[in-house]
């Protein structure tokens, strides 16, 4: 999840080009599996295509000759032997060959669910070549096995074979073997492919911890030549902007930490000073400003920093942060009223919650008030969202153009013509959007910006609760 507004921020489309490097990713394996499982199958089909094309004969006419050569021994050997030694030789067949004789009955009971298309396709071929009408079933009287119709002198008899014998020619059908050879390129294509999406899977993963503000884990460094190139050149990368952004948060932490110093002997100074009191309160006033641009420096090098989190009761916490603006409202510079959710809970950091709403509620008093309009009008709301809260912050000042919504985030953006300070009555540093989109940002939630159709500023916050799966 990314930052948005109405207008393309740069968080906005951070957060599409990591869902496109997912889609990418996810088809790019998708791609290479469907590829390399077309060429093995195809080449599967083509061999077994060859096969069926050089074969000399298909099973079924292989078994047919097989079986009339067997009924054309038998007949010549019952015919020519003599009547006493029919039994003998029937009994030999029985034995040697696993082939019986039996006369056909018109009573016998043939099974036609067992016969099926391979043995209708061999009954057709037997026929012409036994020249007499001949039938072949896979069941006849309750007893499986290859049933084979022939005549015998006028009369009618069964050649009983074992059902191996056609399945040994006829199945597995090509078909089956096919199919096979299909189920297991699939799974060898599968296997390769992840073997190849999985180095791009990480480094997509770490590319996305990235552009998060988060560490990204080490990539491994071995493995083909190519890859093992770009994951040293991501983690040198990775390590690059790591040392760059702990030695601007360091400045910008020491700096800031520097001036807090001085600021506070200064300001001791001018209280004591002997000096009209319009001069000590535009001084004091000053050096107060002074104080709160280090102090959004120093927040702005924190906001990148890792979480401590906890169960945080937002519901209190939000009441906290509203009472803390109670002088402000007494004054007239502020008129607050909230609708916040009771015991809304959020698993986070509560630094991290107090610099969101400090910072929002700061930006509509330093931009949606003056002499002329008034005091700064805000709505704080809070709400409890699936795995998460949604915050909305909206002032009566004068917005932001749509189409300048992704500058308001960047740090140290002052917007000329909207929420402007021309006058330097409302001192800032540009870092207060910025600092609420990267702390939205390092969570994984959303920032929507909007303009209320009847004036001022609409600040959508959804934060969930803080995961290193983010």
């Amino acid at each position: 999840m990314g930052i948005s507004s109405r207008a393309d921020d740069p968080s906005a489309r951070e957060g599409r080009l990591d869902t496109l490097r997912l889609i990418t990713r996810s088809g790019q394996f998708w791609r290479t599996f469907l590829l390399l499982a077309g060429l093995v199958i195809a080449s599967i089909v083509s061999v077994f295509a060859a096969y069926r094309l050089l074969e000399r004969a298909p099973p079924e006419q292989r078994l047919a000759w097989e079986i009339t050569s067997i009924v054309n021994l038998t007949r010549s050997a019952l015919l020519g032997s003599d009547p006493a030694r029919r039994m003998l030789m029937l009994e030999a067949l029985v034995r040697e060959e696993e082939v019986r004789v039996l006369p056909l009955e018109p009573t016998d009971r043939i099974d036609t669910s067992r016969t099926t298309p391979s043995l209708r396709a061999l009954e057709s071929r037997l026929g012409m070549l036994l020249s007499d009408t001949t039938t072949v079933a896979g069941r006849v009287n309750d007893e499986n096995g290859l049933w084979v119709s022939f005549d015998l002198s006028g009369d009618s008899y069964w050649l009983l074979l074992p059902a191996r014998r056609a399945d040994r020619q006829i199945d597995p059908t090509l078909g089956v073997i096919v199919l096979i050879a299909v189920v297991l390129a699939s799974g060898g294509a599968l296997a390769i492919a992840w073997f190849i999406d999985r180095p791009l899977a990480q480094l997509s993963r770490a590319i996305g911890a990235l552009s998060r503000g988060d560490t990204p884990p080490r990539l491994k460094e071995d493995g083909p030549p190519q890859l093992a190139r770009v994951n040293q050149q991501f983690n040198r990368m990775a390590r690059d902007l790591a040392d760059l952004e702990h030695d601007r948060t360091l400045g910008l932490a020491g700096i800031s930490h520097d001036l807090r110093g001085p600021l506070t002997r200064l300001r001791i100074e001018v209280e004591l000073a002997s000096i009209q009191a319009l001069q000590r309160e535009a001084m004091v006033e000053d050096i107060s400003r002074i104080d709160a641009i280090v102090g959004q420096f120093i927040d702005y090098a924190r906001s990148n920093q890792p979480p401590r989190t906890r169960t945080v009761d937002t519901s209190e916490a939000l009441t906290v942060i509203a009472d803390r603006y109670a002088p402000d409202i007494r004054s007239g510079k502020l008129v607050l009223s909230t609708a916040i959710e009771p015991a809304v809970t959020w698993q986070g950091d509560p630094t991290d919650l107090q610099r969101l709403v400090v910072n929002l509620i700061d930006n509509a008093i330093r931009y949606a008030s003056d002499e002329t309009t008034g005091p700064a009008v805000v709505n704080l709301k809070l709400e409890s969202i699936a795995q998460g809260i949604s915050i909305d912050i909206r002032d009566r000042g004068p917005g932001i153009p749509e189409d300048r919504f992704d500058e308001a985030l960047r740090p140290f953006a002052r917007l000329d013509a909207a929420r402007t300070d021309p006058g330097g009555t409302h001192p800032g540093t540009g870092l207060g959007l910025a600092i609420v989109a990267r702390i939205v940002r390092r969570y994984g939630g959303t920032l929507t910006l909007s303009n209320a159709p009847e004036g001022g500023l609409c600040v959508h916050l959804q934060l969930p609760n803080w995961s290193h799966q983010v």
